[in-house]
């Protein structure tokens, strides 16, 4: 098995554009996929992939993360590997076990999770009396009353990108960010599973599966 250390660039990369991502007008979830145009070459190409995960990460480089966040990491990886293998990608995994110097997969996918705190104002209606020609009288909007209220935003960066050389960053040549205010809609589970499908539905060299 390689243990190699630009591979966590990948997450590093995936956590350092997450980071950039302010949307401060975010709906209830919102998708957003990029690729490199310039590399169409190497999606036609790809046959096979692999995903970063704690096997191929070095000790020293572990994100601290508890048994549930773990837990859940795994299973987002679990997703991506799913979507991954079926329509339209149709890539052929290479466990992280089986990855050496010599069998090497030609692209490597990973996950960045993170949770922001967002705020803003809402403004409701108030009632209340009113002087005027014809004396009092009361208006059941007469002014707008500011409330502050902040939100959680989950987000979920895949970034996928071929396997960088020795000494080199990472290139990542196709990356899906999906962002969803928690507590609302379906259960995390269910919305990060939609995310991961909708996010591969958008692979710039779309495939019909072949069954061997």
């Amino acid at each position: 098995m390689l243990r190699y250390s630009p591979f966590v660039l990948l997450i590093a990369s995936s956590l350092l554009s997450l980071s950039c991502a302010d949307d401060t007008v975010v709906q209830t979830s919102s998708i957003d996929v990029q690729w490199d145009r310039d590399a169409i070459a190497v999606f036609e190409a790809a046959q096979s992939f692999s995903v970063v995960t704690e096997d191929v990460v070095p000790p020293e480089n572990l994100p601290d993360l508890d048994d549930e966040q773990m837990a859940f990491n795994d299973m987002v990886n679990q997703l991506i590997i799913e979507a991954m293998q079926k329509e339209p990608v149709c890539l052929t995994l290479v466990p992280t076990n089986e990855v050496t110097p010599e069998n090497q997969p030609d692209l490597w996918a990973a996950n960045g999770l993170a949770q922001t705190t967002e705020g803003g104002y809402y403004y409701e209606c108030v009632g209340g009396w009113w002087w005027g020609y014809w004396g009092w009288y009361w208006d059941s909007c007469a002014y707008w009353r500011p409330t502050y209220v902040e939100w959680d935003i989950g987000s979920l960066l895949i970034p996928v990108g071929p396997p960088p050389a020795e000494g080199e960053d990472p290139e990542l040549i196709f990356a899906g960010l999906a962002q969803s205010v928690l507590g609302t809609g379906a259960d995390t589970e269910t919305k990060v599973r939609a995310a991961v499908d909708a996010i591969f539905q958008q692979w710039p060299d779309p495939r019909t599966c072949t069954t061997p």
